[in-house]
């Protein structure tokens, strides 16, 4: 098997970090030549990342690699627990996907104040605090889905992590994170996790990295 994309995305991230709760030992490499070079083009006409070449085969989306990954290893982390905390690791997962990630992927392209679609920012960001909304009804104790770490911290965990650094200083957007909800229960039961904990610090040295290059630095 072999991963394709850069740590920084949240989403190649999500992927590296579900392999570590499985035992897996997954680093993620970009194409050579790029996403958008014939070689990667033939494997995801999509020309995104993630992708998981697996015998010649490659294998898009994150949460779709993640659910290969627990077909091959079921039951041993990242998606273990009873059939209800499987549930709430999906449904976590899922809310993000649907109501968070859109609204975050337009806010980041509008970082620039110079260049910001007002309108189009404002409209992200009240459909962001609604996703928030959902993720903080759903969220369970003391990880996301329950007793133990899971997909849905895969999922919330880097993208958070990213927010911190971009969308949430940017637009002086609140922080869920932060205070005693449920998110922010949450948020500290990850970050003390000595596997999640140390992932995240060498996601954050990936964001940083990211963001410098993006700066011209």
């Amino acid at each position: 098997m072999k991963l394709y994309g850069g740590l920084a995305s949240p989403y190649v991230a999500r992927v590296v970090l579900f392999a570590r709760l499985k035992g897996l030992a997954l680093t993620a490499v970009m194409p050579e030549g790029g996403l958008k070079s014939p070689e990667y083009l033939g494997l995801n006409p999509m020309g995104k990342m993630p992708l998981l070449e697996v015998d010649g085969v490659g294998i898009p989306e994150s949460t779709v690699i993640c659910e290969y990954l627990e077909d091959l290893y079921p039951g041993v982390g990242g998606l273990s627990g009873s059939p209800l905390e499987r549930a709430r690791t999906r449904t976590l997962a899922r809310i993000f996907d649907i109501y968070v990630a859109p609204n975050t992927s337009l806010l980041f392209r509008n970082l620039d104040p110079g260049k910001r679609d007002a309108a189009a920012a404002a409209g992200a960001l009240q459909s962001l605090a609604t996703g928030f909304g959902y993720l903080e009804h759903f969220v369970g104790a003391p990880y996301a889905a329950g007793a133990k770490p899971s997909l849905a911290d895969c999922t919330l965990l880097p993208s958070f992590a990213i927010m911190k650094k971009t969308v949430f200083p940017a637009f002086g957007a609140p922080d869920p994170t932060l205070g005693d909800g449920k998110l922010g229960r949450w948020w500290s039961t990850a970050t003390a996790d000595s596997t999640l904990g140390s992932f995240l610090r060498e996601y954050d040295a990936s964001v940083d990295g990211f963001l410098k290059m993006l700066r011209g630095g």
